[in-house]
Parts: C-alpha cells; structure tokens; sequence
C-alpha cells in the first residue's frame, strides 16, 4: 500500500443493512444480485459435507453485527493513551540508569551491585543464546518431518473417538490487502489453490473501498480462481469514524462478512468453520490447511480456544534483497523457528494465523482502532474468555516476503520503516496492564504470563542489549577475581572488559557458524521445491552458497543494530510524542511469474491444483 496518508471517511456507514451479495454471471456481462433479509439464521445450524456452490458469492456488503462490549470502567481509552508513553519511559529511564547513573554511582560507591547486575544480563544473554540455537535445530527438524508429508497423510491420522468428520470442517482465508499488485495476489491465491483440500477453503479478498481499483481486482480473482476453491468473495471495507486504517479494521470487517456469508448463507455451522488470516504475499505449504484441520480436530473440546500457529518464514525473495536486509530477515526466521521450537517458550502469533470462528465472535472480531492486529487479537481472545485460549504450533513453514523497495537504499529504508511499524506494537503494554488489572476472571498466572511474555519483546530485550553494548565502555575497568583452578583455589584478577570481549567473540563465532549452517539447511532442504520461494535457484546466482551469503550473514549483528534497535527507540520515541500514527503497509515488488517459472515451484503447483 505504497502510498500515501489514509483518507478519513466523512459519513459512517452502518454495520447492520441488509446484506447485499453480487454474483458475476461468466455467461452474462451484465451481474445479477441476491439480498439477504437482516433475521439471523435460526437454530443451530449444520454443517455441510458435501460441496457448495459459491464460487460466484461475489460482493459480500454486510457484516455480522456482534456489538463489543465495554473493556472496563468506561475511560480506558484514555489510559491506554496515558500507558502509550511507557515504552519510552522504560526504555530512557532504563538506559539512563545503566549509563549515568550506574556508571557514576554505582562505580564509585558499591561496584559488587554494578558488577551482578553486568554479569547478570551476561547469564541471561548466554542463556537465551544457547536457548534459541537448541530450540532452532529442533524446530527444523519438525518442519522437515511435516513437509515431506504426502497429501493424505493429515486425513489419515487417528484422532479422539466422537471427532467431526475430516471433510466436515471448512477454512475461511481472509487476504487483506490494499492497491497490492494483482501478480503479487495471484501468487499467494495459487498457493491456496494448489491445497489438498482446497475444495474446503473459502477465500475471502478484504479489499478497502478507498481502493479504486479495489473491486475490479477482487472481481477479476473470482473469475480466475473461484473454480478452484471451495467458494470465493470479497468485502469492500469503508473506513469508519473512529477506525483505524489497517489490517485490523481491515480483517474485523471481512471476518464480519465471512460469517453472514457462510454461516447465513452457506448455512455451515459456526464451529465447522476456521478463519486463517494472512498478508497479500503469503505462500502456503500445500498442506497446510489439511494439517490445520487434524490439529483442529485433535484438540478436541478445547479447539475452541485455540490459535493455530505456522512457523512464518521471510525467506521467500531473501536473495533479491540487499545483504543488510537479508541478513536482518534470515535471523527473524530462525528466532521464529527457535520460538516454536522451544517447548518452555509460549509464542504469539505473528502475521499469519488461525482461529476458530466461534472464538472471533465471542472476542467481537478483530479490533478496527488500533494497529497491531496479531498479537492484540490474540490478547482480545485471551481476555474476552477465562483464560482458556492458548496457542497449538502448526510445525509448517508459511512463506511471507521481505519488503522490497524500487532500488538498493529504497530497501534498506522500507525494512526500517517495516521495523519501527512492527515496534509500534509495544503500545499494547497499556492494554495488557488494564486488562491484567480488570480482568479478575482470568487465571491470574495466565495474566502475568502475557505481561511477562509482551515485556520480555517489547521492552526487556531492546534495554538488555543496549546495555551490553555500552557495559565494556562503561564498567570495563572493574577488577574481578576468577577462580581458575577449582581444585587449588588458583585465582586470577582481571578486568571486566576482558570478560565481556571473550564472552562475545566465542558468542559471535558460534552464532555466525550456526546461522550460516541452518541458513544453507532451510534453503536446501526445506524450501528448495517451494512455489515462490527463490531461495536456491537459478536467480541467486553466487550469492545463493558459499563465501559471499557467509558475509552477507557476517553483516546480523549491524542489522539487529540499525534493523531493530534503533528502529525500536524510533517507535517508542513516536509513541511518546502521539499515539496517532498513519499505517503505510510495506512495499513488495510485483514479479509477473507464474508457477513454472520459479525453479521447483511449477510441479507442487500443478500437481495438486489438477
């Protein structure tokens, strides 16, 4: 969505007016349309086994009309404009402690405090080193079990006696997207296409109604794909007074539309129906939705208060971007793989996602006035229940790109852009403690898990590794006795620098040697016969292996540096300025491709599209 400010709209349009559903005739130029009555479909409904025909759904104008419900005590907006300002607070006021403070007082005055609290990140640092490589190794190792899975393998596995049907559950895709290149929508509509049980998804295009070119794209889609899929729509959404413009708004609207559409439509059950949400230039495993339904499946009861997690994975296009960008995006992938891998961490998600029906409408959707919309979704959730809703790993790779600008220093800035907009997210930190504060109904743990958990992300980290980089500077002339020989009470006396300056050179070596290592295994491996993942090909050229992709991975520590922190000071600098922002999503370049034209891609593609 390349461009500018987003235009406010000066009339609110009414969530409730009678649905209106355009269905494109392929044999007739002219469109013929159906209106649904407002009366909500009576009784409990039933699930449709067998297929339905609504390719042609076309435009789905009216939402389900779930009202939302007061958060608190009535003036929590006005907190969480107050709490907007913690990020920036806790930050400053944290490194202003290390760096002044610490370094004047503390030196000078009790140097054993100022040398636990150094030694203490240092554990830490270690700790969550060695944490994240082991959790990385065994994360790949589940996806490389999952991906060489034959089609019917998910279809074939034994779940709990009293299990629906396989075929009886159905997955509505949302694919929001704003003034996206249609070859970059084609891409990620083949790889939907090509499922193994596409004939049980329902695709919906959540296009903006400030997009002149908005539905006439979603139109020319449905001719192309409707025929593939198990049904195909696509929402207009008009910006709101009081809304957001982003993928939120966006996705609470289309979810809306879903739900008139194939709950009062389609006349399928709500608890049949799962809502996977992701990005314009997502590429999906061909079985991925066949994986999300057994695992939708095994959880039994409990389904309805789960999120279902993919390992979301950036590599798609990582050889068409800059080395710094390149860098910065292959180290995202292994913590997200690490994060899923690490059966003590509790991950959130992250841009694509699923959930059930049943669990959007008892949160009342998705929320249409804020930004981040994957991890305060998955809080909404959380809150608007008992605190029964957690997250299931969906051990599957989903592939989503790097932001790619028009030229080499265009890129560069887009990913810092992308950054300091994905930092924005910290401003949930005031929504999570009004929640942890108002909701007595959720298990007290439960609320503290979250918070630590946010924390840890937002704040925690960015603050520890400011302070280890200035902590050689700044303490590094601290004598330390070390015990060099248990057994003769040896010891040594050294400076803390040197301490500091061994622990980040062994570090460093063994971080460059693992990332480079489960670099070349992911791309080989796991992503070589992926549709649109350029990761080995021909196209690569040189940089594909070898000496040159190991200095470009040389360049992650100046990447984490200029790619993240610094973008996260930026945002919670802005945060504490206005806790108004004008999202401008990030800019993915359009290859006019199809599937035969990507090295491995072509075969996965159509084969299971036949």
């Amino acid at each position: 969505e390349r461009g500018g400010r987003m235009e406010p709209v000066s009339e609110r349009t009414p969530l409730l007016l009678g649905s209106y559903v355009k269905s494109p005739d392929s044999s007739n130029t002219q469109s013929h349309s159906t209106t649904i009555t407002d009366d909500r479909f009576k009784g409990q409904g039933y699930t449709v086994s067998g297929p339905v025909s609504c390719g042609g759904a076309g435009l789905v104008a009216e939402p389900d009309n779930s009202d939302e419900e007061a958060v608190c005590w009535g003036y929590e907006d006005t907190l969480y404009s107050i709490l907007a300002r913690l990020p920036a607070l806790h930050t400053f006021a944290l490194v202003a402690f290390f760096t002044y403070f610490g370094h004047i007082w503390l030196l000078m005055q009790r140097p054993d405090i100022a040398v636990t609290i150094i030694l203490s990140f240092i554990v830490y640092g270690m700790f969550r080193f060695w944490s994240l490589w082991i959790s990385a190794w065994l994360g790949f190792n589940q996806l490389l079990k999952n991906d060489s899975r034959d089609p019917e393998y998910w279809q074939r596995q034994q779940r709990r006696p009293g299990s629906p049907d396989f075929s009886s559950i159905w997955h509505a895709v949302i694919v929001p997207n704003y003034k996206e290149p249609i070859d970059k929508l084609r891409q990620t509509l083949d790889t939907i296409a090509a499922q193994s049980v596409a004939q049980r998804v329902v695709v919906c295009m959540a296009m903006e109604s400030r997009d002149p070119k908005g539905e006439e794209t979603a139109q020319q889609l449905q001719r192309e794909y409707a025929h593939r899929l198990g049904g195909f729509c696509y929402a207009l959404h008009p910006l709101i007074p009081g809304e957001v413009a982003g993928k939120s708004s966006n996705e609470n609207w289309a979810a809306r539309c879903v739900q008139k559409l194939m709950v009062d439509r389609m006349r399928i059950h709500t608890d049949s129906i799962l809502l996977t949400t992701c990005d314009a230039d997502t590429f999906f495993h061909s079985n991925h939705f066949a994986y999300l339904t057994h695992l939708y499946l095994s959880d039994g009861e409990e389904r309805f208060y789960r999120f279902y997690l993919p390992v979301t994975n950036f590599m798609p296009n990582i050889m068409d971007v800059p080395g710094i960008c390149s860098a910065r995006f292959t180290v995202l992938t292994v913590g997200r793989m690490a994060e899923m891998g690490n059966p003590m961490a509790s991950p959130f998600p992250l841009a694509i996602y699923s959930l059930p029906l049943r669990l959007a409408q008892q949160a009342c959707y998705w929320d249409p006035k804020v930004i981040p919309e994957d991890w305060h979704m998955y809080f909404r959730c959380v809150y608007s229940d008992t605190g029964r809703v957690q997250c299931t790993r969906q051990y599957i790779a989903v592939g989503t790109e790097c932001v790619e600008g028009k030229d080499y220093l265009d890129t560069v800035n887009e990913c810092y852009q992308q950054s300091v907009r994905w930092q924005w997210g910290a401003i949930d930190m005031g929504y999570l403690i009004v929640q942890t504060a108002a909701r007595w109904n959720v298990p007290l743990l439960q609320r503290l898990r979250i918070l630590i958990g946010a924390y840890d992300h937002h704040l925690f980290t960015v603050a520890m590794i400011l302070c280890l980089f200035a902590a050689p500077w700044l303490y590094g002339r601290i004598p330390v006795t070390l015990d060099m020989n248990i057994w003769t009470g040896a010891t040594m006396l050294v400076k803390i620098s040197m301490i500091l300056t061994v622990v980040w050179a062994v570090h460093f070596a063994c971080h460059i040697s693992f990332l480079c290592i489960l670099d070349h295994q992911v791309r080989h491996r796991l992503l070589h016969d992926r549709l649109y993942f350029n990761v080995a090909g021909k196209d690569a050229g040189m940089c594909a292996d070898g000496p040159l992709r190991w200095l470009t991975l040389l360049l992650s520590p100046l990447a984490d540096m200029f790619l993240f922190v610094v973008p996260t000071i930026h945002a919670h600098t802005k945060m504490f300025i206005s806790s108004s922002f004008n999202y401008v999503p990030s800019a993915k370049q359009s290859r006019c491709c199809r599937p035969s034209d990507l090295c491995g891609g072509g075969d996965q593609g159509r084969d299971t599209a036949v």
